[in-house]
């Protein structure tokens, strides 16, 4: 997989700029604020359809211009593909590949998987679980379509779920509606968890053997997936009974703290 040729139009600090890379290695160089940041935010968000450094699209469009448009040119799998962003200020996203309006990001994944390092990525560790999860999710859904979906779908449950608690104690017969969204983040949630589950496995793998080439044998690395299931690589049946019965003995506790 390489990336030849990246155009940006209104992108951050960009009014336009093209740049075409080396099929081996490139380096960025330049003075403080130049843009160097911003082009390889470009190339994240062409591969997750997102941007690592911005809450909404409106962060990433310049001033004074209405919209932004990334397009690069990539070769992969023995094809080449053109994948494009159009971003607005007032209305969602447009993504493309090859010409074709794109459902959703993992269209883009397929051709284009990045791997991101910065330097707050070293808090990984020392910040709480929130911060593994988001390393986990930015990973997962560039290798995995049917993960993006199922988180998708566990937020989206997730939100729906809050607002009815949040709101039942002004129209309690929204809690007749609260079964059909547990049992949608139950579903969706045992996807997420074998998923991560089953990644952890094999980052352990490889981290353990860098770790220990790096510190010259003398440490051991592990990784573990510690999660409400005994076995989150078991079957997703098995690991969905287990969320249901949790659920469950939590329930009482959700409504009174809605």
């Amino acid at each position: 997989m390489r990336i030849d040729r990246l155009e940006l139009t209104g992108f951050r600090n960009y009014a336009f700029q093209t740049a075409e890379f080396d099929p081996s290695r490139n380096v960025l160089v330049g003075e403080n604020a130049q843009g160097k940041t911003n082009l390889l935010e470009a190339l994240v968000c062409l591969s997750r359809g997102k941007s690592p450094r911005a809450k909404s699209d409106r962060e990433l469009i310049g001033f004074n211009v209405p919209g932004a448009k990334l397009d690069a040119l990539v070769y992969t799998r023995g094809r080449e593909y053109r994948l494009e962003a159009e971003l607005y200020r007032d209305r969602r996203r447009r993504l493309r590949v090859n010409k074709v309006n794109a459902k959703s990001a993992a269209a883009l994944s397929e051709a284009l998987n990045t791997v991101l390092f910065q330097p707050e990525d070293l808090y990984l560790i020392r910040e709480g679980a929130a911060a593994r999860r988001r390393f986990l999710d930015a990973a997962l859904c560039q290798l995995r379509p049917r993960y993006a979906a199922a988180l998708s779908g566990y937020r989206k449950a997730l939100e729906q779920k809050t607002r009815i608690l949040r709101d039942s104690g002004d129209y309690p017969s929204l809690l007749d509606t609260l079964p059909d969204f547990n049992e949608q983040m139950i579903r969706t949630g045992a996807a997420v968890i074998r998923y991560r589950a089953r990644f952890i496995r094999r980052l352990d793998e490889i981290a353990a053997a860098v770790h220990r080439d790096c510190s010259g044998g003398r440490e051991t690395l592990s990784l573990r997936y510690q999660t409400i299931p005994a076995d989150p690589e078991g079957e997703e049946g098995a690991i969905a009974g287990e969320l249901r019965s949790h659920m469950e003995a939590h329930a009482g506790a959700e409504r009174a703290a809605r």
